[in-house]
């Protein structure tokens, strides 16, 4: 039997083993849709945020000065509700891909219900 010291130390690495190449790094699966959720995520929290805000102020605002944000919450609906649809392609990371949806379609109904009658103020 041979001595203690005689042994290879198993956590000290390889003195005489070249090492090995790294694989190149896998492409960007098809279905990876993150950014496209993510976007839908922020623009519809900022619309969903945006009409809390005129709802809860809206018997002390002065509502000329909104017209324009208001329109920029249209366009932000838009944007939601369209990348909230792609997201429904999404492959990858599913649970981001329907938040994405689910906040597009909210901000997108909110926009309409809310902002549709808020806009009758802004132009009378």
């Amino acid at each position: 039997m041979p001595a203690d010291d005689e042994l290879p130390d198993s956590l000290e690495p390889g003195m005489h083993v070249p090492p090995r190449d790294q694989p190149p790094a896998p492409p960007t699966p098809r279905g990876d849709l993150r950014a496209v959720s993510v976007i839908a995520i922020v623009t519809g929290v900022i619309v969903v945020s945006w009409h809390i805000f005129l709802v809860s102020v809206s018997a002390v605002a002065e509502f000329d000065r909104f017209l324009w944000i208001q329109f920029g919450i249209w366009a932000l609906a838009i944007v939601s509700f369209v990348t909230g649809i792609l997201s429904l392609n999404a492959r990858m990371a599913r649970e981001l891909a329907a938040a994405g949806f689910i906040s597009g379609v909210a901000a997108f109904l909110l926009s309409i219900s809310i902002g549709f009658f808020s806009s009758a103020d802004f132009l009378s």
